[in-house]
């Protein structure tokens, strides 16, 4: 999910009832899919032991924030196909697909890495050496893979003066062409552009920190204060939109909640707060204003409870959702992959046809081969690097 302008395309999908028919069978399409993943997820090995023996709702709540984005941009893929934009679905549900699980996806960062700092003594060289681990090796995987993707296409002509400022722009999480094919930022599905605001919000920690715990952390709050220095002009260029930072913050609450009022904590498990959680999410989906303050803090409120412990009458414990949890970066930053080579490489469906009803039922199809190659990715790349020099970095991080 990138943050993309609303663009009506110039044919349409949908009419009348038909666009209301098409989102109910989307979402139906969906929960199945997700049921049927739950059971052949929950048989296999790929949870790590850490992960088993957690009791966090978060680690389900990922495996079903992942699916939904790769749901959005299957949905956004049939509209660039058809007319060459890449535009969000006219559905508001739909298109909130995407944005609600980025949205939590911030907050669930904002409320790990804020429990490491506040009022702690954090070791940060730790802090900043796994999250290299943890993110950049299979980025850097992605963008290989696009890079030879986008030679192919562009038939190894290898057009060498806007080469370096291209993998530069890849370097800094802003994507674009390469090698001159425009195409190239779509492999990813912009799934990128959320790790600018991760990183960021990973190097303003010692401030962070320095302002919560009251005290200066020596070069690490130098050098973070340098660094947001040098990123600033990016907020000027219209690369970075400050209003996020507010979806890292809602993770803090619950942070604040454990340390100052843990008499609540009960009360966020129990069935009325499930309910609370169901409608505040539903509400969620409604926003025709895709990351507005007030649907940050209508989501916010479903997460905060989740973050303290509420399973959502217990979807959140089920086996088959964490081991998708485990595996969601993988399906965050390859479902862009999977679905150019799907429709673009291999042709898998002709949108000549310009039937969005036969291309919406393959949407289970995808999901599985989507968390198939995950759990590739993810055994082969990314938990090795996990637990590289036997410095143990939690999946949930």
């Amino acid at each position: 999910m990138r943050l993309i302008t609303v663009v009506r395309p110039d044919f349409d999908i949908y009419d009348g009832l038909s666009e209301k028919m098409n989102v109910i069978f989307i979402v139906i399409l969906f929960a199945s899919s997700i049921f049927l993943l739950d059971r052949v997820f929950s048989i296999s090995n790929v949870l790590t032991e850490q992960t088993l023996l957690r009791s966090s709702p978060i680690d389900a709540l990922r495996g079903l924030l992942a699916t939904a984005v790769v749901c959005h941009h299957f949905v956004v893929t049939y509209y660039w196909k058809l007319n060459g934009s890449w535009v969000r679905p006219e559905s508001d549900i739909l298109n909130n697909m995407g944005v609600v699980p980025v949205s939590l996806f911030f907050m669930i960062t904002g409320f790990l890495f804020f429990g490491k700092v506040y009022r702690k003594n954090p070791d940060w060289g730790t802090i900043f050496r796994s999250r290299v681990q943890r993110i950049m090796p299979l980025y850097i995987f992605v963008v290989l893979i696009v890079f030879a993707i986008s030679l192919v296409e562009t038939k190894f002509v290898i057009e060498s003066g806007g080469l370096v400022k291209e993998i530069l722009k890849w370097g800094l999480f802003l994507g674009g062409a390469f090698n001159g094919f425009t195409d190239s930022v779509h492999m990813t599905a912009g799934a990128h552009w959320t790790l600018r605001y991760e990183w960021l919000f990973y190097i303003s920690l010692p401030i962070i920190a320095a302002i919560f715990n009251r005290r200066l952390y020596g070069k690490y709050f130098v050098l973070s204060l340098g660094a947001l220095g040098l990123a600033f002009p990016s907020v000027y260029f219209g690369f970075v939109f400050p209003k996020l930072a507010l979806l890292f913050f809602i993770g803090f609450i619950p942070v604040l909640i454990r340390a100052h009022s843990p008499g609540l904590i009960c009360k966020m498990k129990c069935s009325f707060s499930s309910v609370v959680v169901s409608i505040f999410l539903v509400l969620g989906m409604f926003f025709s204003q895709g990351y507005s303050v007030t649907q940050m803090l209508v989501v916010g409120v479903s997460f905060v409870m989740i973050a303290l412990g509420n399973d959502v009458f217990g979807i959140l414990r089920r086996n088959g959702l964490k081991a998708l949890g485990e595996v969601s970066y993988s399906i965050y930053l390859t479902h862009g992959l999977v679905l150019y080579l799907l429709f673009s490489v291999f042709e898998m469906f002709s949108f000549k046809s310009n039937n969005f009803f036969h291309y919406i039922i393959l949407l289970p199809v995808v999901l599985a081969l989507v968390s198939g190659f995950s759990v590739i990715t993810f055994s082969l790349i990314e938990k090795p690097f996990i637990f590289i020099q036997n410095r143990k970095v939690t999946s949930l991080d």
